[in-house]
């Protein structure tokens, strides 16, 4: 099993050569994941020595046919001393990019020493925005541990809305998607040694079995929330590189991709080594992405959980193969250092999704692994989708309650945050002549996040007031909160490129905004910060 503890302080580095002292430790990878946890009593932190045990075994069917069909499940738990004898089990009913989850479990048999336990089930209300709500099943006697538990899930049916790629779907004689769209789980206040076997015996022969956690079997001491959180992939993949990982990177995917998914690959590890040394605050974990080329929408996108991500992709032909997905790549990948910030369900993608995208764009140039003309163009594309979105006004509440119901709505948090952060960065460098820029500012808030101190919208909003003065606050509770226009500085994007009048198109209409042009005769080394 992979480590996933806390990096040592002495390995911290900065995220801008630039910078003279060294940030603390970022949080781990949460992304999305911040919003979806699992909820709340699925076990805790684990102890040096927990006393329980559970054990799963999945089996992916194909049912007599060439797509595998359904994940059956059997567990075994034995909580351990204190843990109670009333057995509670859940799993969502909707998850994000997921509807029925809970709906599709299939002969659900829980037994003990007495023979079957009998359930009464609940449902949580309906989350708004799409977010997760559960199922319950209690137990309806007391139980003798340990007891067994078996189900089936079948595959998320194709059809619906597009969104996260979290569901259990099929391609290339395999399955894969993420533990919470298919897994029953128990709650309580214990922590267990947990351990996972693949029965493969039902797909193709050369089958491998793939987790966040781990190739093959793997064992996880500690929550027993982490099942949900992690992407999980069986069937004939093929692999980069073809065994083990290249400096802490990995990738498995199933299908055949509309590019060249090798080259791709290399370049996303690469990155990954960059990223690394660009961050610099902890010893990374190994990493591993998912992919999947599915034949049926929704197709999906990408998604972070912790220490990696899947990107579902259509086959070629089908409209969903524009191009390369090195933006998804970098994107998810900067998840792992970004992490997130405490604030209320559905409100918290400013940050976590905000400055995960303005690293995006920024990081890849400042690397080499982007042109310089490409930043740009990638600069501007993005402030004309959020300048002539009709939803660019929107609060943050208001996104909040309509949640994953929207794309469009659903990434103006994306665009708004980056283009925040890229003018807070302009205003840092302009009010401390030169001396600190968003990164000294991000390194020393995360250091004082990593030593304890609560990090939430008071606490962000201190550290920029004491960086700029008053106004940033009213800044932060304009733009972000209530959702005015932001118009980034002229030098937002760094000194080769500067701020113009420009009438952009949308949607049939015209409408006067704003581009970034580059300066001529600055060098690609200084635009790089090199």
């Amino acid at each position: 099993m992979e480590s996933r503890g806390r990096p040592s302080p002495a390995r911290n580095r900065t995220v801008r050569r630039a910078r003279g002292r060294s940030p603390a430790p970022l949080l781990p990878p949460l992304g999305l994941a911040l919003a979806l946890a699992a909820p709340a009593g699925v076990f805790g932190q684990a102890p040096d020595t927990p006393a329980g045990t559970l054990t799963l075994t999945l089996r992916p069917v194909r049912d007599g046919g060439p797509d595998v069909t359904a994940i059956e499940v059997r567990s075994e738990l034995d909580p351990g001393p204190g843990a109670g004898d009333l057995l509670h089990l859940s799993a969502p009913v909707d998850y994000p990019g997921v509807a029925g989850v809970a709906d599709r479990v299939r002969d659900l048999d829980v037994r003990d020493a007495r023979g079957p336990v009998p359930f009464r089930v609940e449902d949580d209300p309906p989350a708004p925005g799409g977010f997760p709500f559960f199922r319950h099943w209690r137990a309806e006697r007391p139980v003798e541990y340990p007891v067994t538990i078996s189900y089936r899930s079948p595959v998320q049916p194709p059809g619906g809305p597009n969104g996260p790629p979290f569901g259990i779907r099929p391609t290339a004689g395999g399955v894969s998607g993420a533990g919470a769209s298919f897994l029953v789980l128990p709650r309580g206040e214990y922590d267990v040694r947990a351990s996972v076997r693949w029965d493969l015996g039902d797909l193709a022969p050369g089958s491998v079995g793939i987790t966040t956690f781990g190739d093959g079997d793997f064992e996880l001491t500690g929550s027993a929330a982490d099942f949900m959180q992690g992407w999980y992939l069986a069937g004939p993949a093929n692999r980069y590189p073809e065994q083990g990982d290249r400096d802490g990177f990995s990738a498995a995917w199933l299908g055949d991709a509309p590019f060249d998914a090798e080259r791709e690959m290399a370049w996303a590890a690469g990155l990954y080594r960059y990223l690394a040394g660009a961050f610099g605050y902890l010893d990374p974990p190994r990493y591993r992405v998912f992919m999947r080329i599915l034949d049926a929408p929704p197709y999906g996108g990408g998604t972070a959980l912790a220490s990696s991500f899947m990107l579902s992709r259509g086959p070629a032909g089908t409209g969903d193969d524009d191009g390369s997905p090195r933006v998804t790549f970098a994107h998810e990948m900067i998840h792992m250092w970004v992490g997130g910030i405490e604030a209320p369900q559905g409100v918290s993608s400013w940050f976590s999704e905000g400055l995960t995208t303005h690293y995006t764009r920024l990081l890849p140039m400042r690397g080499g692994f982007d042109p310089v003309d490409e930043y740009g163009r990638s600069v501007n594309e993005a402030f004309r989708s959020y300048f002539t979105s009709a939803s660019r006004n929107l609060s943050a509440d208001s996104i909040a309650r309509l949640g994953f119901g929207d794309e469009e709505i659903r990434h103006i948090p994306y665009l708004r945050g980056s283009f925040y952060f890229a003018d807070l960065d302009a205003r840092i460098r302009a009010a401390s002549g030169g001396a600190r820029d968003l990164d000294a500012v991000l390194g020393d808030l995360f250091e004082r996040r990593e030593h304890g101190e609560r990090f939430d919208h008071d606490a962000w909003t201190r550290t920029v007031v004491r960086e700029i003065g008053p106004e940033a606050r009213d800044r932060f509770e304009a733009v972000i909160l209530r959702g005015e226009t932001i118009v980034p500085a002229s030098d937002a994007f760094g000194p080769c490129f500067e701020r113009r009048p420009a009438r952009l198109a949308a949607a049939g209409r015209d409408v006067e905004g704003f581009e970034w042009v580059r300066v001529p005769g600055i060098p690609d080394e200084v635009c790089r910060g090199g």
